[in-house]
């Protein structure tokens, strides 16, 4: 890597930081987002400002304190240090979230070609006394930027964010993550007293941000291989200091150590989240980890509470049938013609994914009969089976097609197939997506298509021709991922992690069907793009989580834009790990794409119902967050991908597969169409 350093333009006028570039990077990119100075006070008046030789002074007051600010560029490291002095004649108590300094990255969305050099995805992780921040550009690069907290404590953060009116309904959108702010730990001053928050900022080796944080021997670094486990599996994780004390719910644990580190195996004694505190010395970090139910019985409560509280029931009405979303706090369904992310098609259909894949394997007549009723409102109401056509709401609304549709409604007719042996479903599956490519497919990234699944179902039922014709049309699809390279089309959003998850799994399993070496090394491209997305913080709501921002709006009863960690839309991320590490050879990915998928697990709840996402960070634009919407609504799709990871590995001697073997205790069961 060349000798890389700071350029850096300081506010006159605030006292912050305007721009961080790397003076090796050929698209001299600033590194900082530009709708609040970086390292601002929010909430605070400028008293002062005063330039240095390396850097600049600034003081900034709130109604409480006092905060003297240094900001230095020592050769290759940039450092700030703030000083926070009580200004008052009594006590300052700074509760969560009183207190914050903006951390503006530039963590917004253009075209993907602007992306790709221009912007960064950013990974927080605020864990008390060892706390950080690494950045890396959405495309690859050489470089990325970090920070490393070097004194304080950080609590959470928090985002600001810039939202505009998007179409004539009056719903908001936004192509900007938003700009942090960083929470200290909650303290107390006395009169006169003051606590230092440090950091500093370097650029790192893409890829080593990790390497990096082990060179730095007061930070307290935790790791798992996961940090969700099942109900009977132990939480055991290491702690890179052998003096290590961990502490949980307030109780010692018992650890093992050695030379170089200290070891936690712990049988969990409750379902849900458990927050580790680790000390060594006078400084401490914690660890998030997540119990949740055998993953059979966790499906099991899942589908019969989509049969028992979810489905709509009312003879002559068009939503007789429908799975529809439910709103866990009022207790009731919910129902929206107008707003489509809360209509009864569109992500609603994974509901129906699940409970098709559950059948296959469990023997339950009452959901059987039930899901069958579901069947019929869906070719009732928004699929033609004569046609092909897929509609975007009930009643077979023609004004909006979209492309997202019909890949979803291809695989329920696949497992349709599955569930019942009839062969009819093939035929409906293959014209229904002849309709798909014909106005358009070849063009759009959906997530739903199942290239390999579909041809080869064809193929096993004798359908030998359209199976060919079929694979003709995934490969022109492919030919345009090929051809659009890492310039992806822009869809619902300019950019995101969803776009590039299709690239890797259409062309992965289309050369698993083909073995087109070309398919192979184009897939390993995209693979590199999508995994920066996710970040390694010891937390079940980040660690291999994708970055999404927008979907509590999209799909949440607060309608609240903002991190959502996690979402069950990174299981695509998942699915791409796992169909890359097929064709590939790679098991590392493999490992994640499990890891990864069992950190959405928190969304479901032991009784059954699901939440659509958590929103993760303190607050949004001054609104409290920190909480699991109370919609469920787009999820479900997780736990069909989950039976489908089981069922591709159940062959496999590793680990991963005991999951299905206890779901698979009789073997497939067999049915036919009512």
């Amino acid at each position: 890597m060349p000798e890389i350093k700071f350029e850096i333009r300081f506010n006159p006028e605030n006292g912050g930081v305007d721009s961080l570039v790397n003076t090796a990077d050929p698209y001299a990119m600033n590194w900082l987002g530009v709708n609040n100075t970086w390292g601002t006070v929010k909430n605070a008046k400028v008293v002062s400002v005063m330039p240095m030789e390396n850097g600049i002074c600034a003081v900034y007051e709130t109604y409480y304190l006092r905060v003297k600010v240094k900001r230095e560029l020592c050769g290759d490291i940039y450092r700030e240090t703030y000083t926070l002095e009580n200004c008052l004649a009594g006590d300052v108590f700074c509760n969560r979230g009183d207190f914050g300094i903006y951390a503006p990255f530039r963590d917004s969305y253009a075209n993907a070609k602007v992306c790709m050099t221009e912007r960064c995805n950013t990974n927080l992780w605020c864990g008390r006394n060892t706390s950080y921040i690494y950045a890396v550009k959405m495309g690859l690069c050489d470089f990325g930027l970090g920070l490393v907290l070097t004194e304080g404590s950080l609590d959470s953060y928090s985002i600001d964010r810039i939202l505009h009116v998007v179409n004539s309904l009056g719903n908001l959108g936004s192509d900007d993550r938003g700009d942090f702010i960083l929470h200290p730990t909650p303290f107390r001053l006395k009169p006169g007293e003051s606590v230092r928050i440090s950091w500093e900022m370097f650029w790192y080796k893409d890829g080593c941000f990790l390497a990096e944080l082990e060179k730095r021997e007061n930070l307290i670094l935790v790791d798992s291989d996961n940090f969700t486990v099942f109900d009977g599996e132990k939480i055991c994780f290491c702690v890179n200091h052998p003096g290590a004390v961990v502490s949980l719910d307030g109780k010692s644990l018992p650890t093992t150590a050695d030379a170089d580190k200290t070891y936690v195996s712990y049988v969990p004694e409750r379902l849900g989240d458990h927050l580790f505190t680790v000390r060594v010395g006078e400084r401490e970090t914690v660890a998030r980890f997540f119990v949740q139910l055998p993953l059979k019985e966790l499906i099991r409560r899942r589908v019969h509470f989509i049969i028992d509280h979810q489905q709509f029931h009312s003879p002559g009405d068009m939503l007789d049938g429908a799975f529809l979303i439910y709103d866990n706090q009022d207790k009731c369904q919910v129902f929206d013609y107008v707003f489509t992310d809360f209509n009864a098609s569109r992500e609603r259909l994974v509901m129906g994914l699940l409970v098709a894949k559950y059948l296959q394997w469990v023997k339950d007549d009452e959901v059987y009969e039930k899901f069958m009723k579901y069947y019929r409102f869906v070719t009732r109401e928004f699929y033609d089976e004569e046609t092909g056509e897929v509609y975007n709401n009930v009643g077979k609304h023609t004004e909006f097609k979209r492309l997202y549709n019909a890949p979803w409604m291809s695989v329920l007719v696949l497992e349709m197939y599955h569930l019942t042996g009839d062969k009819g479903y093939l035929e409906k599956m293959f014209k229904l997506l002849s309709v798909y490519y014909s106005i358009g497919g070849e063009r759009f990234y959906p997530n739903g298509l199942s290239v390999y699944e579909s041809v080869t179902a064809l193929r096993q039922a004798g359908m030998t021709d359209k199976a060919d014709a079929l694979t003709e049309m995934y490969k022109k699809h492919a030919e345009v991922i090929m051809k659009n390279s890492t310039n992806y089309p822009e869809h619902e959003v300019k950019y995101e992690q969803t776009i590039v998850a299709p690239a890797v799994t259409i062309l992965s399993q289309l050369y698993m069907l083909t073995e087109d070496k070309r398919l192979l090394k184009d897939a390993g491209k995209h693979i590199k793009i999508l995994e920066r997305f996710n970040g390694m913080q010891p937390s079940h709501f980040l660690h291999d989580q994708a970055i999404r921002h927008w979907d509590g709006y999209w799909f949440g009863k607060r309608r609240m834009y903002g991190d959502t960690f996690p979402h069950s839309a990174s299981v695509h991320t998942s699915n791409a790990f796992l169909h890359y590490a097929a064709i590939s050879g790679d098991r590392q990915y493999r490992k994640r794409a499990f890891e990864s998928a069992r950190n959405m697990l928190s969304l479901y709840r032991e009784d059954g119902s699901a939440s659509c996402t958590y929103l993760y960070p303190f607050s949004v634009n001054g609104t409290r967050c920190e909480f699991y919407d109370d919609y469920a609504n787009e999820q479900d799709g997780l736990l069909y991908y989950f039976i489908k990871f089981y069922q591709a590995l159940a062959d496999d001697p590793g680990s991963e597969n005991k999951c299905l073997r206890t779901f698979d205790e009789k073997g497939k069961t067999e049915r036919k169409p009512v």
